[in-house]
This record gives structure tokens, C-alpha cells and sequence, in this order.
């Protein structure tokens, strides 16, 4: 606000919120999610799919036995189909 000389409310409009979808997998182990390719393959898959339209995070929690899979994109359709599908990997890898 302070370097463009505006209000919050002016800069708020030029950001474009997309639709998340949040799945998460109960797990029986936690190997480093970069180490299962199965799973690296359905995230590169989805990210090419969104392109700049969106995004992918696959993360463990902190303080539970699951993988979370988050997905956000252009709509909700899309997002829902996509976190799905990378959910379901994570499942049969992991579950």
C-alpha cells in the first residue's frame, strides 16, 4: 500500500481468487512425497493441465496420518475433478 500509494480495496481488485478444493488422505506412511513417482507424475499431469490458471499443494500435516491435497483452479468443476485425481494416487500409494 505504502510503495503504490493506494488504498488496500484499490489493490485488493487486481487480485483474481480461484476456486480450492481440499482433499485429505489418511496414510500409512510418509515418504518424502518427491520420492514417489506415481504421485510426482499425477502433480506434474494436473499442474500442466491448470497451466498459470492455477495451483497444486501436496503436503503432510503436521500433526496427523494424512497427506493433504489441495488443488485451486478456474472453476470449481476443475478443481474438484483434479485434487480427486491426485488424491486418489496418494490413496493407492500411501493409504
Amino acid at each position: 500500500m505504502k510503495k503504490e500509494g493506494k488504498p488496500l480495496s484499490e489493490l485488493a481488485k487486481i487480485m483474481q481468487v480461484f476456486p480450492q478444493s481440499l482433499i485429505n488422505v489418511d496414510t500409512k506412511s510418509r515418504p518424502e512425497i518427491s520420492t514417489v513417482p506415481e504421485i510426482v507424475s499425477a502433480i506434474k499431469a494436473v499442474e500442466k493441465k491448470l497451466g498459470d490458471k492455477g495451483r497444486v499443494l501436496v503436503r503432510y500435516s503436521g500433526t496427523q496420518n494424512m497427506c493433504r491435497v489441495m488443488v485451486e483452479g478456474p472453476t470449481k468443476e476443475e478443481t474438484i475433478e483434479y485434487c480427486k485425481q491426485i488424491a486418489d494416487v496418494v490413496r493407492a500409494k500411501l493409504g
